[in-house]
């Protein structure tokens, strides 16, 4: 069977399958709009059966056809003849050939394959063979470069560490330039190993000059080469370099997009402020109950009627959040407590008793106030 024999037989299934579609819509009664309504697309439904019974078979995916099918009340199993007829046309002849020949003899070794020439026992030939031809191979490529990722990973715990003893501004700039040498300096220990050990000057050297560009403080970059190059020894020492997680692991690691696979310093320091912050305003609002409830104690404690007492419980609350969104001996605190008391009160309303109310309020929160933990980003000169 010839190239020209083949295209034909192409031709002819989809020729099959256009009029297929054709006769399973009219069996069932339908036209392409009410087949396009029955598949959930009032515009591009009907284009889609339309191409289809046009011929456009070859680029439609199979849940297009799918689709189709179900729309129209059919199955697969209506288009098992016109597919089978196709399927038992013999296979070009360069293809057959291959499929019948049988495989050489191989002994694999690392990523090579020894090949054994036949007819000639004495003459070896060493190829390069395809990973998709080697799922050995194709696995152990994935192991090492799963393990590297999982060198990151430990790698970012250290630098989060050895940035945070610096006392260097989270989330800042200088952190993130500083954090990227870092990273820059750890890949190239890692891919000049072994006989690449003499490039690894050459590679620091353009690395420097990357740092001066970055406007990196002269002492640092020498600090944070010198610090990975100790972390960098110290997993070469325990022969972290090399190892490899098993397969599952490794195929699980790398299914994932490179930014999702280790968790960088930004992020740690990202996930501490958040977990701070969490800590701050779960503290903020138990202090702030606290306060509205001995205002609110001040201001029940007086002998009045309902409108008068409603007036008071108001008053709690504004004074409780004057209390929580101001800082002690502050102007801001002066000038809201005096608009307080300068509000236009109802003439039932005892100033006296709303005095107490903001002092109570503004009492209890500045004996137990919770401090918001510094955000992320740079610090403020």
């Amino acid at each position: 069977m010839n190239r020209t024999e083949q295209e034909r037989g192409r031709k002819e299934l989809v020729d099959d399958l256009s009029r297929r579609f054709v006769e399973l819509r009219r069996r069932a009664g339908m036209t392409q709009q009410g087949v396009a309504d029955a598949m959930g697309k009032a515009q591009a439904g009907k284009r889609l059966a339309g191409r289809l019974e046009r011929g456009a078979v070859e680029n439609a995916g199979l849940f297009t056809v799918a689709e189709y099918l179900r729309a129209v009340r059919a199955g697969f199993g209506d288009l098992k003849d016109v597919l089978d007829r196709y399927t038992s046309l013999p296979i070009p002849e360069p293809a057959r050939r291959l499929a019948e020949a049988a495989p050489l003899p191989r002994v694999v070794t690392g990523s090579r394959a020894l090949m054994c020439v036949p007819g000639d026992t004495e003459k070896r030939e060493l190829r390069f063979r395809n990973p998709k031809e080697e799922p050995d191979i194709q696995t152990l490529r994935v192991r090492r470069r799963a393990g590297y990722w999982v060198l990151r990973r430990v790698f970012e715990h250290f630098l989060y560490t050895e940035l945070t003893s610096l006392g260097i501004s989270p989330a800042s700039w200088f952190r993130r330039r500083t954090a990227q040498y870092a990273r820059k300096v750890f890949n190239a220990l890692y891919r000049t190993r072994g006989k690449k050990e003499s490039k690894r000057q050459e590679r620091l050297a353009r690395l420097r000059e990357w740092a001066e560009k970055q406007q990196l403080v002269a002492p640092l970059p020498e600090y944070m080469e010198a610090a990975v190059g100790l972390v960098f020894e110290d997993m070469a020492a325990h022969d972290e370099l090399d190892w490899m997680p098993p397969p599952d692991e490794a195929y699980a690691i790398m299914s994932v997009k490179p930014k999702h696979r280790v968790v960088t310093d930004a992020q740690m320091c990202l996930a501490e402020w958040s977990e701070a912050s969490s800590r701050y305003f779960r503290a903020a609002q138990a202090v702030y109950e606290r306060a509205h409830k001995a205002a609110l104690d001040v201001a029940t404690s007086a002998r009045c009627d309902a409108r008068t007492l409603v007036r008071y419980k108001q008053a709690a609350m504004r004074a409780t959040n004057i209390a929580s969104t101001t800082a002690p001996d502050t102007p801001r605190r002066r000038q809201s407590a005096a608009d307080f008391h300068s509000t236009d009160w109802p003439p039932e309303t005892d100033r006296s008793l709303l005095a107490r109310v903001l002092a109570a309020a503004l009492e209890v929160w500045d004996a137990s106030r919770p401090s918001l933990p510094p955000a992320p980003g740079p610090r403020p000169v």
